[in-house]
C-alpha cells in the first residue's frame, strides 16, 4: 500500500503536468503564454549582460553548445523567415525545459522595451495557429525558434544575440551603453488571435499610423508619395544585407510640423522595440535625418486597402507588405528594420 501512494504521489504530478501541457502545441506555447519575465528595473549593460550570463548558465553543456556562438559568427547573418529553415545555429526552443525556457523569456525582456518583448512572445505564438490540428510541423510554432548568443555576454566588450524563426528575425548587437538592433524582421500570420480571452495583434498599428501619415500629406505630396496602384513586396528582406533600394516618393523635407509628427509615430512602431533608453537615443538620431527621408507607398490609399510602404534614410530602411500567401494578405504580414549603417553592430565600436 505504501508503495501504492509513493507510485501515485510521483505519477499524479507528472499527469497532471502533461494534462496542462496538452493544451497548448508546445512546452514553449505554454512558458510563453503564461510566463511574466522579470521586467527590467534598467536597461544598463550590466543588466543586459547579467541576464544573457544567466540563460547561458542554465544550459547543459550540450544546450550551451548550441546556444553560445562566437563573436563573429557566420550563423549572424544566416536568419530567414521562411520555414523549414532545418539545422542552424543557436539553441531552438523545443529543446529547453520550463526553467531554461523562463530563462529565455527573463533575458528576452532585458535586451527589449516591452512592445518589442510582446512581439517576440506573441509572433511565435500567431504561429502555433499554422498548425495542422495542433500537429507538429515542422518550422512552424513556437517549439521552432531559435535563440544563440554570439560572445561572452559582457556589459563591456561586444556581443550579440539572435532570436529567429519563422516571422521573426532579432538582432541585436551591444558593446559597452551602446546598442543596435538591425537587421529585425517583424511578421505574423494570422494578424490577430486570442488567447486566455485577449486578443493579441503581433503587428498592431503598423498599417494604420503609416495611413494615418500618408492620409495627412497634400494632394501633391501624394502625388509623389504613392508610387504604384498595386502592392508591393520588401526588397530588404533576409538574405539581402548589404542591399541598398534606390530612394523612391516624397522628400520628407517637404513635411509639416504635424506630419513630422505622424512619420515620427511609425518609425517608434519600430525603432521602439529597443529598450527605452536606446530607443530614445536612435529616434533622436533619426528624426534629425527626416529631412533626407523618403517615403513610398503601392496600392490603395484607404483603410482595407492592399497596400505596402517604405521608409528610408541615410541609416534606416523600414519595409511593410501584405502577403499573398494564404489568400489574404491583410492576415499576413511581413516588414523589415535596417540601419544599413550599423548591420550586426558594425559601427557600434566606432
Amino acid at each position: 500500500m505504501r508503495f501504492f501512494a509513493a507510485v501515485v504521489a510521483v505519477v499524479f504530478p507528472v499527469l497532471l503536468y502533461a494534462q496542462q501541457v496538452s493544451d497548448y502545441p508546445s512546452l514553449p506555447s505554454q512558458v510563453l503564454s503564461e510566463y511574466s519575465p522579470k521586467q527590467p528595473s534598467e536597461w544598463a549593460a550590466e543588466a543586459m549582460a547579467a541576464a544573457g550570463q544567466a540563460f547561458l548558465a542554465s544550459l547543459d553543456d550540450e544546450r550551451r553548445a548550441e546556444a553560445a556562438l562566437p563573436y563573429d559568427s557566420v550563423e549572424k547573418a544566416h536568419w530567414t523567415n521562411t520555414p523549414p529553415r532545418g539545422p542552424q545555429g543557436g539553441v531552438r526552443l523545443g529543446d529547453l525545459d520550463e526553467g531554461q525556457l523562463q530563462c529565455a523569456c527573463d533575458l528576452l525582456a532585458a535586451v527589449l522595451s516591452a512592445q518589442g518583448y510582446a512581439k517576440a512572445r506573441n509572433i511565435p505564438l500567431a504561429d502555433d495557429r499554422l498548425l495542422r490540428n495542433g500537429q507538429r510541423r515542422p518550422g512552424f510554432g513556437a517549439e521552432d525558434y531559435w535563440l544563440a548568443v554570439f560572445g561572452q555576454p559582457s556589459a563591456t566588450e561586444p556581443w550579440a544575440l539572435q532570436f529567429d524563426g519563422h516571422h521573426l528575425a532579432i538582432n541585436l548587437a551591444f558593446h559597452g551603453e551602446r546598442m543596435s538592433m538591425s537587421p529585425t524582421f517583424i511578421g505574423t500570420q494570422p494578424r490577430d488571435f486570442t488567447l486566455g480571452g485577449e486578443s493579441i495583434e503581433p503587428m498592431a498599428a503598423k498599417d494604420q499610423l503609416a495611413l494615418d501619415f500618408l492620409s495627412s500629406l497634400t494632394d501633391e505630396q501624394k502625388q509623389q508619395a504613392i508610387i504604384g496602384d498595386r502592392r508591393a513586396n520588401l526588397v530588404a528582406g533576409a538574405g539581402r544585407d548589404g542591399r541598398i533600394p534606390e530612394p523612391v516618393g516624397l522628400a520628407c523635407q517637404s513635411l509639416s510640423g504635424p506630419q513630422r509628427a505622424k512619420l515620427k509615430s511609425v518609425i517608434q512602431l519600430y525603432a521602439g522595440d529597443m529598450p527605452p533608453p536606446h530607443a530614445e537615443r536612435r529616434m533622436a538620431e533619426l528624426v534629425g535625418e527626416i529631412d533626407q527621408m523618403t517615403f513610398g507607398w503601392w496600392g490603395p490609399a484607404e483603410t482595407g486597402g492592399d497596400y505596402s510602404y517604405r521608409l528610408q534614410g541615410p541609416s534606416l530602411i523600414i519595409e511593410y507588405a501584405g502577403q499573398d500567401l494564404g489568400g489574404d494578405p491583410h492576415d499576413h504580414l511581413h516588414s523589415i528594420y535596417r540601419d544599413p549603417t550599423n548591420e550586426y553592430g558594425a559601427r557600434l565600436s566606432e
